[in-house]
């Protein structure tokens, strides 16, 4: 009885510890997407969840373009964007491949803080 009991247990304690679901946007779910700056922008997924997706570096002229393509180096549309992978567009004729650094789920708390960020700038003339 006590080794059933102990098995039991640690099914139990398995189950109930086991790690959360890691956010995920995949290529094929992007819906939206708005430049925050030239090196991060906001991608919402066609189940409205938002993603901050910071970049290298300057993205030159995104913040001017309507259209762009997140290029993955999975096997499928079905894997996460991740770090290597390119945010495509085309700038006055240019095309500019910027590399992604990090890609995260986008929490209310960070957009509260990067709005108060905004309004800091736009109140200096920073904007």
């Amino acid at each position: 009885m006590k080794t059933i009991t102990m098995a039991v247990l640690a099914v139990l304690a398995f189950t109930t510890a086991a790690p959360a679901q890691r956010a995920c946007l995949t290529v094929n779910q992007i819906w939206t997407w708005k430049p925050l700056d030239r090196k991060t922008l906001i991608v919402e997924d066609t189940v409205h969840r938002k993603f901050k997706v910071s970049l290298y570096g300057p993205c030159p002229n995104i913040e001017y373009n309507l259209g762009a393509a997140f290029i993955s180096r999975g096997n499928t549309q079905l894997d996460c964007l991740r770090p290597g992978d390119m945010v495509v567009h085309r700038g006055y004729g240019i095309g500019n491949r910027c590399p992604i650094k990090l890609v995260q789920p986008y929490t209310p708390a960070m957009q509260k803080a990067d709005e108060a960020t905004a309004a800091t700038a736009k109140a200096q003339g920073n904007y």
